[in-house]
């Protein structure tokens, strides 16, 4: 048996040995030259691999650790929020961008504790960062007063923790001058229309209970549930606009002769004028003319719809700043109103500049020109002067119980009228009584045809070097305290706001004025904080180059043990 076996065997391997015999003949060895050749090819193919694999890595690296100090340098944030909070509007960024002088903006917080204070903090802080990459000319830093109790000393505002301070230093008359702005954590935040009611109607703004907390701290812990949006952006670019204007604007509202109430909230119907005249870099402030002079200062002074008419020695007071000693210079913004009394004395100073204060109050006879009641109306037919910042299309003015403004001539003993703001062809004037169901109506019609509801009287003087040039003082005159009332000026679908501005710069040589949505801040908004930074950091720099170059490795050691 086991010599059957080992024949088998012998046999197997005779036929295997037979069978490798024949596929040699078959295929033939590749001579040891065409191997060398193969195998250097391989070689080269495996090492060119393995270079452009260490490149690619070694650019990915370069790549990822450039944009890291690009990020540090210059942060980059995508705004992926529905209303845009850290995001500038288009005028602010125009504006922001044409800043040529170096502005210092000082938080005076630990940056930590300031972020994490509230949503609204933390917005303000992300929106001033992209003022600072708008323009290289702005700045910012976090000071902490208690560890820094010695820095409020270089300041003469009163400051407190959280307050913000921009500021810039000029060059007046060979001097440097610091010209700042503070703003407080209120004049960020904007509150709803409900506390702002109920406070005017008791007598009282947030201004005065500012005023009694102590500081914005004290009244935001009682009244920070009432904050309905965000005013950072408006604020940001009012103490822009305030400490970089070469050529800063006064004005001053003269008060003291029973000035008209807003129907509604019983306070001051032109309080979102001076809101807007703030965010536009104007200065305001405020006298009792019955007490008090018009300060020489002053570029604009406002006669607000007093019910009761001047004294002759107040008009007096008004004259004398407009005439400015003879040189002029000087605008004048008067605000009639249908709740005045007669005020003669006033209608003599008008006069003086072409101006007169119509009967009634101007009524249109179709429904596409007015609201509700024809004596609520809008206007399209527009002047074009000063024209300059205006940038919606078909801008409508709207209005409401607005006297005529009619002017006397036309040009005269060097003063000039013009109407800015007409009505149609088809509107009236009238009187307003109450009917059976106390709704005002217009009974008794005054006049017919086209009537203004805003003209300029306008006094030249010419220059005594013989140059040509020309200074004037203007008095603009408005029908209505609702051409500047608080709801109107703030309501989207009106140009109010817009085109009365346009003209106020224009006339002002003011620097364009931007007109800035507060925006509310609710709802979950993506964000990214500090240890999420660092892992996205992490994860670009690190974590993907090292798993690019094990697969690499791993793809070059399989090449190579093929």
């Amino acid at each position: 048996m086991e010599k059957d076996e080992e024949k088998v065997s012998s046999d197997v391997k005779d036929v295997l040995k037979q069978i490798v015999e024949e596929e040699k003949a078959e295929k033939p060895e590749k001579p040891k030259k065409e191997r060398s050749e193969g195998a250097a090819k391989k070689l080269k193919h495996g090492t060119m691999a393995t270079v452009f694999t260490c490149v690619f890595l070694a650019l990915l690296v370069l790549v990822n650790v450039v944009t890291t100090v690009l990020f540090e340098r210059y942060p980059i944030t995508i705004d992926l929020t529905k209303d845009k909070i850290y995001s500038m509007t288009e005028q602010s960024e125009e504006y922001v961008k044409k800043v040529d002088r170096d502005v210092l903006v000082t938080i005076f917080a630990d940056e930590d504790t300031y972020i994490n204070y509230s949503a609204y903090n933390k917005q303000a802080v992300e929106l001033l960062k992209n003022y600072c990459k708008m323009n290289h000319h702005i700045s910012y830093r976090f000071v902490d007063i208690d560890s820094n109790p010695d820095v409020i000393k270089n300041y003469s505002d009163t400051i407190s923790a959280f307050d913000i301070i921009f500021e810039t230093d000029s060059v007046v008359d060979g001097e440097t001058v610091k010209r700042t702005r503070k703003l407080g954590m209120v004049d960020l935040l904007t509150f709803n229309d409900q506390l702002v009611t109920q406070l005017s109607q008791s007598g009282y703004s947030i201004e005065m209970l500012r005023e009694q907390a102590g500081n914005d701290m004290n009244l935001l812990a009682y009244y920070g549930s009432y904050v309905e949006s965000s005013n950072a952006e408006q604020a940001f670019t009012s103490a822009l606009m305030t400490v970089t204007d070469p050529n800063p604007v006064d004005v001053c509202f003269l008060t003291g002769r029973s000035e008209v109430k807003d129907l509604i909230s019983g306070g001051s119907p032109l309080s979102y004028f001076r809101t807007l005249l703030v965010a536009n870099g104007y200065n305001v402030s405020e006298i009792d003319i019955t007490k008090e002079d018009i300060p020489e200062g002053t570029d604009i002074a406002v006669i607000g719809a007093p019910t009761v008419d001047y004294l002759p020695e107040e008009v007096q007071k008004v004259s004398d700043y407009m005439n400015n000693g003879g040189e002029l210079g000087k605008q004048l913004i008067y605000i009639a109103s249908y709740s005045q009394d007669k005020t003669p004395n006033l209608d003599e100073f008008l006069a003086e500049y072409g101006l007169e204060i119509g009967e009634g109050v101007i009524c249109e006879t179709y429904g596409e020109n007015y609201i509700n009641y024809p004596f609520v109306t809008v206007a399209g037919e527009l002047s074009d002067n000063f024209s300059q910042d205006i940038l919606s299309k078909d801008l409508v003015i709207s209005s409401m119980y607005t006297r005529p403004v009619n002017t006397l001539f036309d040009e005269q003993n060097m003063v000039t009228t013009e109407k800015y703001v007409q009505s149609t062809g088809n509107a009236y004037t009238a009187e307003l009584e109450y009917n059976e169901n106390n709704i005002q109506v217009p009974t008794d019609t005054l006049t017919r045809g086209q009537q203004c509801y805003f003209a300029i009287g306008s006094k030249a003087k010419f220059a005594d070097d013989g140059s040509g040039d020309t200074t004037y003082s203007n008095l603009l005159c408005f029908g209505s305290e609702y051409l500047l009332q608080s709801n109107i000026m703030s309501a989207e679908q009106y140009g109010n706001s817009e085109y009365f501005f346009s003209v106020l710069n224009g006339i002002t040589h003011k620097t364009d004025g931007v007109f800035i949505k507060p925006k509310t801040i609710k709802g979950t908004a993506f964000d990214i904080d500090q240890s999420k930074k660092s892992v996205l950091m992490w994860t670009f720099i690190v974590i993907i180059p090292v798993a690019v170059l094990i697969v690499g490795l791993v793809v070059w050691l399989r090449r190579k043990n093929k």
